[in-house]
């Protein structure tokens, strides 16, 4: 088995400890670089060649992000020996982003084995099929999306004001349990009440994907924290059970992300 090499970037060194630990478990992986900050991360890029980089998104200097933009252009024309990229990071709201715009994988913190092991099990997957400069360059292109959700989560507040029988109410997104479709406007469902809101649903969910809010079928979203389970349906579909007991349906075109998401959170 030809190892698959690993370049670790974190600014935090028991983190980085940690992966090394994990990794050193696994056959057929080789870890060749340690790099704790942006700047050494793309020296040791250049130094080593590794296949796959463990990149934190918080870092002094040059950011995950930013290291991904230097990637994407200075090795946009060596798409065969540009590295997989998976997010190792505290932010998991940002992962159904990651993987729409090219990352390979995107892996919460604290990093459990067993999750380790199925995204360098996808690493070796993809390294086999050449795929890395093709993903490396989607997701270059996203970057700005990606900051700018990145600061919603961080910065912006954490309510939206409702209006509701002739004043504005006060709706925190933590309340919110889902979300449905009604025309031009959204249904906020909390626990017990519901509150009408001016907006698509399509707009709903890219202004507050941040926040946790996920499109699990053309009408409706969901408040990722609010899931209970997930079950199969009597039509052979997927069924999501919110911790308050309701269930909503899982449109086919959706699956995928549900399923990506629901990974990255409890495996």
């Amino acid at each position: 088995m030809t190892p698959i090499t690993v370049l670790i970037s974190d600014d935090e060194p028991l983190a980085v400890s940690r992966l090394v630990e994990l990794l050193n478990r696994m056959e057929g992986v080789s870890v060749v670089g340690q790099a704790f900050d942006g700047k050494e991360t793309l020296e040791l890029v250049e130094k080593l060649g590794p296949k796959l980089i463990l990149l934190d998104i918080e870092m002094p200097g040059l950011d995950g992000f930013d290291i991904v933009e230097h990637l994407s252009s200075s090795l946009r024309d060596k798409a065969s020996t540009a590295p997989l990229v998976i997010f190792v990071t505290a932010y998991p709201q940002f992962a159904i982003r990651a993987f729409e715009t090219g990352a390979l994988d995107f892996i919460p913190k604290p990093v459990r084995y067993a999750r380790l092991v199925d995204a360098i099990d996808r690493a070796r997957i993809a390294c086999a099929d050449r795929e890395a400069g093709q993903r490396l360059a989607l997701l270059g292109k996203t970057l700005d999306q990606l900051r700018k959700e990145r600061s919603r989560a961080v910065d912006e507040n954490h309510y939206l004001w409702v209006p509701r029988q002739g004043e504005m109410v006060r709706v925190d997104y933590d309340d919110i349990n889902w979300v449905k479709a009604e025309g031009e406007y959204v249904h906020l469902y909390t626990d017990g009440k519901s509150y009408l809101y001016r907006r698509m649903i399509g707009d709903f969910v890219d202004r507050n994907g941040a926040m946790g809010f996920l499109r699990v079928h053309r009408s409706a979203a969901v408040n990722i924290t609010r899931i209970a389970a997930i079950k199969r349906s009597s039509n052979g579909g997927r069924m999501l059970r919110l911790i308050n007991g309701d269930e909503i349906p899982v449109g086919r075109k959706y699956a995928k992300n549900v399923m990506a998401i629901i990974s990255s959170e409890i495996e």
